[in-house]
């Protein structure tokens, strides 16, 4: 996948709610494709000791903060700007589980009208009555 492909990707399914699903799937698609879907899959790394002198330790802690700033620079891209602009001083870590709490809500009050409505259609069925019994209440 090239660049420009990332780059649709990135514009056509920005996360404005309701396609939270979508959005964060094609996330998902492009950090595994820029090999960086471990930061927001695993546990965050923890500091190396300042007392050790090892420069690996040091090397490899620091490429993981470049990679969380790159995740990060891509999940504030899929966003429109009312979402950046509330997440942008959040770790990438934390952003992806505000948004899951922030629309698992959403997305479920979307759902349950439907349910609630095919509800009632199936007791009008079974009953001969149907919606006027909501206005009752």
């Amino acid at each position: 996948m090239s660049a420009i492909s990332l780059h649709g990707i990135l514009e056509t399914n920005k996360l404005v709610g309701p396609n939270f699903d979508d959005s964060y799937r094609n996330l998902r698609i492009v950090l595994m494709h820029e090999k960086l879907i471990d930061v927001i899959d695993k546990p965050v790394k923890e500091v190396p000791d300042e007392d050790e002198d090892d420069d690996d330790a040091t090397k490899i802690y620091q490429k993981y903060l470049e990679e969380c700033l790159t995740t990060k620079c891509i999940i504030l891209a899929f966003m429109n700007s009312k979402l950046q602009r509330k997440h942008q001083d959040m770790d990438s870590t934390v952003i992806i589980e505000h948004l899951k709490k922030m629309f698992e809500n959403r997305t479920l009050e979307e759902k349950l009208p439907g349910v609630y409505l095919a509800t009632l259609k199936d007791k009008k069925q079974d009953t001969g009555s149907g919606y006027n019994n909501c206005n009752m209440l």
